[in-house]
């Protein structure tokens, strides 16, 4: 089996970046290509993230494309990271971005939520209260609840294979909002392409795992993210890649079918060794 192609988080947070600032400007990658002076395979790969972009490409691309300054100075310094296997974004306008573009390149998403339901398994209501609780201004507020509506309309597609485990504890800190909750992840875990795990609370050492999100395409891991309030840490080192990969299939072993609380969850899926 090949081995999966890891595209370091600047690169990809660099490549979206130069794509989207050439198509909001309505330019074709072959005229940008020719005014700037490379080919366009070439440019087509910086913007792909399979080719690193040189710093003063960089800087030349966003000059010509006319992007504003702040958006100039946020792609320059994730440019000097740019072959960097791991990365922390603290920027509020990539930390969603940077994420969904990960989801984008991926087959499967393996998520782990040992204190809280799983984002894309929140209700709006319960989305609302976990960012009640948390010191998050109302703009940030905003772009997570927009990160997550889009997240989880590309769930529902089922473009891809989700697996998230679930630390049981989180199902019995929900109050008021249990109901509505446990029904709406019950009607996930329907779907074809959705496994929904518990694990149990007294696997005390399990619980001590921090939350993450592996990322894979057919081949492995492409990413890990680890998320917080106020930043966002992507790993693509590829011996961070193998343990985080080790890490889900060991809370998957140890995860049980059908807890009391949420017996119409569905069956596990094995997630696929490393290579």
């Amino acid at each position: 089996m090949p081995k999966p192609i890891i595209r370091p988080p600047a690169t990809v947070a660099v490549s979206s970046s130069l794509r989207e600032a050439r198509e909001r400007r309505r330019i074709g990658l072959r005229r940008l290509a020719d005014k700037i002076g490379v080919r366009a395979a070439t440019l087509s790969a910086w913007e792909l993230g399979i080719r690193v972009a040189p710093a003063t490409a960089v800087a030349w691309i966003l000059g010509y494309l006319r992007v504003e300054s702040a958006e100039y100075d946020r792609v320059m310094a994730l440019a000097s990271h740019a072959g960097d296997a791991n990365l922390v974004d603290s920027s509020d306008t990539q930390l969603g971005h940077l994420l969904w573009t990960y989801e984008q390149l991926s087959s499967s998403v393996v998520e782990w939520a040992p204190s809280c339901i799983p984002e894309l398994l929140q209700t709006r209501a319960y989305a609302e209260r976990v960012l009640d609780k948390a010191v998050v201004k109302d703009d940030r507020r905003d772009m997570d609840l927009l990160s997550r509506q889009v997240r989880q309309q590309a769930l529902n597609d089922g473009t891809r294979r989700y697996v998230f485990l679930v630390d049981d504890q989180a199902l019995h800190d929900l109050d008021d909002l249990r109901d509505d909750q446990i029904d709406h992840l019950r009607a996930a875990s329907q779907l074809e392409h959705v496994t929904v795990r518990i694990v149990p609370s007294t696997e005390t050492a399990l619980r001590s795992i921090g939350a993450f999100t592996l990322f894979e395409d057919r081949s492995g891991p492409i990413a890990v993210v680890l998320r917080h309030h106020h930043c966002n840490i992507y790993l693509t080192d590829r011996t961070m890649l193998s343990r985080y990969h080790d890490t889900a299939r060991t809370l998957l072993r140890h995860a049980v079918d059908k807890p009391a609380s949420t017996s119409a969850l569905r069956a596990p899926t094995l997630i696929r060794a490393t290579r």
